[in-house]
């Protein structure tokens, strides 16, 4: 009976695994307005809307499933159990997510047009000891530009807003304790079971100067004398100003049984198994205005506009979500300096081995 629900389960979670994220909203539209008089009355840019909401809707959730996998980070704990009350670690841990890392691999191509996603977590971290091998980690980290702005500006990109709140929490169980395998040498450093809840919610929004250029735009230029309509491709350049918002919020509940081995008790490694279910969004809004010129070189035409033809309005929104169930698998080793530890810690996205987490720590243990 035990073995057949323990399949029943092993069914169910890889089948939640299989869940993808995705797509919620995501829209680009560009609108071009003559102000010159030179008759090119319609410019269709629906090839180049395509363009980029496909290059958007590529690189969007790749980006979303950075910032669940950072959501989970914080608690680099190379001990199964910090002890009973009154017991204590407290710590810094940074790390980031990267998804899609295939991207630098030689021997495979990732998906044309897309990038690595990538977000960072640096956190502080404290933990108690309870009674009957139980235990609780808390972590937190906070900032505000208003609190302090380092003045990242550059000549396409001015930060104007930054928060960010990165909070969670988790309860360990020590299922098996520590037993001694080869004194001095190597023992078992236990088993422990752990539940935790982590919220990461955060807004940056920028200002600057976008600069780019559309090709192959098809024109249709009305000219009265002449045809009524000539129809034509040229390349447009775009040169205007833009404001651009990325806000986020993740919500993440991770179990995980991991297992421990100490080995002169210098070194602890420690390893095991986690799925994480997440809700939440990683949102995308693109606004820009601006002059749209013609090369002073067309297309042979009598009919080719040159020079500036009139102003061009960008607007892209969008909203993606992170896949819903993550199984990972964890491995750390900590270094152990008396009550000093020096910690680092990795998970893979065992979804497809290309998504994986990196983490360093620095706590004491009391």
């Amino acid at each position: 009976m035990a073995d057949k629900t323990l399949k029943v389960i092993v069914i169910v979670v890889f089948l939640f695994a299989l869940l993808q994220g995705g797509s919620v909203f995501a829209k680009t539209t560009i609108d071009f307005t003559d102000t010159t008089g030179t008759g090119a009355d319609d410019i269709d840019y629906s090839d180049a809307e395509n363009a980029i909401q496909e290059r958007s809707d590529l690189n969007g959730p790749i980006i979303a499933d950075a910032f669940a996998l950072a959501n989970i980070m914080g608690y680099p704990i190379g001990k199964s159990s910090i002890g009973g009350f009154p017991h204590f670690e407290a710590g810094l841990a940074v790390g980031a997510g990267f998804t899609n890392t295939v991207y630098y691999s030689d021997d495979e191509d990732a998906p044309e047009g897309s990038f690595p996603g990538i977000m960072a977590n640096p956190v502080i971290h404290m933990g108690f000891g309870l009674a009957g091998g139980f235990d609780v980690i808390g972590k937190l980290f906070y900032f505000n530009l208003n609190a302090y702005d380092p003045n990242l500006e550059s000549s396409t990109a001015t930060l104007k807003e930054l928060n960010m709140l990165s909070v969670g929490g988790k309860i360990r169980y020590n299922y098996i304790e520590d037993k001694t395998v080869i004194p001095f040498l190597l023992s078992f450093g236990g088993l422990t079971f752990s539940l935790g809840a982590d919220v990461m919610i955060g807004k940056i929004g920028m200002t600057g100067n976008y600069n780019t250029d559309f090709e192959d735009i098809t024109v249709e230029y009305d000219n009265p004398p002449g045809p009524p309509i000539e129809t034509y491709t040229v390349t447009t350049t775009f040169d205007g100003d833009y404001g651009a918002t990325i806000n986020w919020k993740i919500i993440s509940i991770t179990a995980q049984a991991i297992s421990y081995i100490d080995i002169m008790y210098l070194f602890s490694f420690y390893t095991g198994f986690g799925l994480t279910g997440n809700l939440g969004f990683f949102n995308t809004d693109f606004d820009g205005i601006g002059i749209l010129t013609t090369p002073d070189d067309p297309p042979a035409s009598s009919f080719t506009p040159q020079g500036q033809i009139g102003t061009l309005e960008f607007s892209s929104t969008n909203s993606y979500r992170p896949v819903y169930f993550i199984p990972t698998w964890i491995f750390g080793l900590e270094l152990n300096l008396t009550v000093l530890k020096i910690t680092g810690e990795t998970m893979v996205n065992l979804r497809n081995g290309e998504d994986v987490t990196l983490q360093a720590g620095v706590r004491i243990q009391i």
